[in-house]
């Protein structure tokens, strides 16, 4: 086995650790329902799509800048400004807020019709 193969069955058997760990701490000492996690499941890839979504729109729109700017200025600007990590790292916050703010939407929205 080679160190990075290593390295991912490390960070994998941590990861299932804990979240093997927070099921047992959520649903035996906090209480909290165990069909709930399904909801929770879902309202995650919901937020995941969301990121996604605007992970590839924010860099679509910064590449069409950076085209643009080549075009309007002439000279020669590089997509390698489209190659940090700030760009997914914004994105992620973007869509998880979009996401979130959708839901609690949905929420407020079935708790209205349901008075």
């Amino acid at each position: 086995m080679n160190s990075a193969t290593e390295m991912t069955l490390w960070i994998v058997g941590v990861v299932g650790a804990t979240s093997l760990a927070s099921y047992v701490v959520g649903s035996r000492s906090l209480g909290l329902s165990t069909t709930d996690l399904s909801a929770a499941l879902k309202r995650m890839l919901d937020c995941i799509g969301t990121i996604l979504i605007f992970t590839v729109l924010n860099l679509a729109i910064g590449a069409a800048a950076i085209l643009g700017a080549r075009f309007l200025i002439g000279r020669f600007v590089s997509l390698y400004f489209l190659n940090d990590d700030t760009w997914v790292v914004l994105s992620a916050l973007q869509g998880l807020t979009w996401a979130l703010w959708r839901q609690a939407g949905r929420s407020r929205r079935s708790i209205s019709r349901r008075t």
